[in-house]
């Protein structure tokens, strides 16, 4: 049975690698910010229709989203497996989380699996998910809101990074921009008279740097003063704060949260300004199934015969979706450079033959853990039991 999977899946996988290469060096070479990424998305989508999938684009209202859909000759009532794809650049370093190559890694899989279910006559559904905005407002999280992965029996993707895992738990994620309203006024003339919104922003800072002392070991704070002032003779009436704040447990993320609040409250207060917090959406801690991510560590361990990463750091919107779905967060190692995500080298590294060569292999990896959803029973009960287990936990 799992020879038959591997043979399907490596010989699919293997005749799409050279346009697979192609679409991710279009994506690497032409970076696109969160909600910008056009070109990205058409390239996927025009790849996909070219070979006969349904594609919907504009999922869940989102400019740059989409869902590729197959059902089985034999089928649909069967299991619904989905994998997700990103294409979302960072600013500057373009491509520094390898977001060109997760793009393609969704589609292998996708295509792998599509494969499968006609091959070996097995009802069911595959979709691919093109999510867009993973490393600034959380496109999964809004996807999810507008009921797009809902029906899934299952989902997974892949990530780069340097070293492989199949049960990554990640860091729980919320960022806020604080602001802060005082009133301008001459400095040197007549400073009584202003209300100093940048020493408001600076003092928020500095005891929130102090309340570092108390955070538990997985906790973090950090962030930048983006707006302090214009001008040095001016009191400015206006400041900025990108923060974000992170734990490892989503049951910890309010906590913290109320924490950080009450300082910038705090910080008002002490210098007579008003504010005002937006919060967006809330990256939630990854919640893996170790059923799925066994098989996979197997898997990638008998081509690198290391043993897996423990702890990695970050956070994911995927998160979010493996609190509500059966799920696999598969990690591979980008070129074996141990070179950490977001950075400029990173983003080099993600354009190298070898990148591919490893996202490939990875993909297939994956494929073959969800492929054995579709055929062993016995599996899947597993990975459901795991799965309501760490439910209980």
């Amino acid at each position: 049975m799992l020879v038959s999977l591997e043979k399907v899946i490596g010989e699919t996988i293997d005749d799409a690698s050279k346009d697979l290469r192609k679409l991710s060096l279009a994506i690497h070479d032409n970076p696109e910010r969160a909600m910008k990424e056009h070109k990205a998305s058409e390239l996927l989508c025009n790849y996909l229709c070219s070979k006969g999938f349904s594609v919907e684009q504009q999922a869940g209202g989102l400019e740059t989203a989409f869902v590729a859909t197959h059902t089985s000759s034999a089928g649909a009532d069967g299991l619904c497996l989905g994998f997700c794809s990103e294409y979302d650049a960072l600013p500057e370093i373009g491509h520094g989380c390898g977001h060109n190559l997760i793009a393609i890694s969704g589609v292998a899989m996708f295509l792998a699996i599509a494969r499968v279910l006609d091959v070996c006559r097995v009802p069911g559904t595959v979709r691919l998910f093109g999510t867009p905005a993973e490393e600034a407002i959380g496109g999964k999280i809004k996807m999810l809101d507008k009921g797009v992965f809902e029906g899934s029996d299952l989902l997974m993707m892949l990530h780069p990074t340097a070293g492989y895992s199949g049960s990554w738990h990640s860091q729980c994620s919320l960022s806020m921009v604080i602001e802060y309203f005082g009133k301008s006024s001459h400095a040197a003339m007549a400073p009584w008279d202003g209300i100093n919104a940048g020493s408001a922003a600076v003092v928020a800072m500095q005891i929130l740097g102090i309340m570092r002392e108390q955070l538990k070991p997985d906790w973090r704070t950090h962030g930048i003063i983006t707006h302090g002032g214009s001008a040095a003779n001016i009191i400015p009436s206006y400041s900025r704060i990108e923060y974000t704040v992170r734990t490892g447990w989503s049951s910890d993320l309010e906590t913290l949260r109320e924490r950080v609040l009450r300082i910038f409250s705090a910080a008002a207060l002490a210098t007579g300004c008003t504010h005002k917090v937006t919060e967006e959406f809330a990256y939630l801690d990854n919640q893996d199934n170790q059923v799925l991510g066994s098989m996979y560590e197997d898997l990638m361990r008998k081509e690198y015969d290391v043993p897996p990463i423990s702890d990695v750091g970050g956070s994911t919107d995927f998160g979010n979706l493996s609190h509500r779905f059966i799920s696999l967060h598969g990690m591979f190692d980008l070129a074996g450079t141990g070179v950490p995500n977001h950075s400029e080298e990173f983003a080099k590294n993600a354009r190298t033959e070898e990148a591919h060569k490893r996202t490939v292999f990875a993909a297939k990896s994956a494929a073959l853990v969800a492929g054995r959803c579709l055929v062993d029973t016995d599996f899947w009960n597993q990975v459901k039991r795991a799965h309501n287990e760490k439910g209980n936990r």
